[in-house]
């Protein structure tokens, strides 16, 4: 089978996962969003890696550091090391079940938090909620749902 390249499907995607981590939500929900941008980076780092770089992805989270007026080179490290683990295990990862990489990002995403959270504490600044810790589990369930949308939606694609 030929695998195609589907940029258009692929920045779209990424721009409005990057559009739903800028927008403005209460802070109760704020604090529960689950980082939807390092779960499209990892859809697209799984399926494409040649074209989702390490480079990329770097320069995608510096954009949502100063989309998000955080400090500069925090959202990209975290997108950067996510993206450089699963290039490492993608090999492997790509042959999991889904409910498996689902559980797999959901640890990535809490080790992902602990890393935030030492940064902040490093600069004195705390973290914002304690119900941040529960996006991840939220993010345990979105995956198999956003795995299947863009797989459909890139499959429908490529035969064009």
């Amino acid at each position: 089978m030929i695998r195609r390249d589907t940029p258009m499907l692929r920045w779209l995607s990424l721009v409005a996962a990057f559009l739903f981590m800028v927008l403005p939500f209460p802070d109760w929900i704020s604090a529960l969003r689950p980082f939807l941008l390092s779960l499209v980076v990892a859809y697209w780092v799984l399926e494409t890696p040649q074209k989702m770089g390490l480079g990329r992805v770097f320069l995608i989270g510096l954009l949502l550091d100063l989309a998000s007026f955080s400090m500069l080179g925090e959202h990209a490290l975290r997108l950067l090391l996510i993206a450089g683990i699963l290039h490492l295990m993608r090999s492997r990862f790509r042959f999991y079940p889904v409910w498996q990489q689902s559980g797999f990002l959901m640890l990535m995403l809490y080790a992902d938090l602990a890393a935030l959270w030492l940064m902040r504490l490093s600069q004195g600044v705390p973290m914002v909620q304690a119900e941040i810790w529960g996006s991840p589990i939220l993010a345990f369930l979105i995956w198999p749902w956003l795995y299947m949308l863009l797989d459909n939606l890139r499959l429908q694609n490529r035969g064009r």
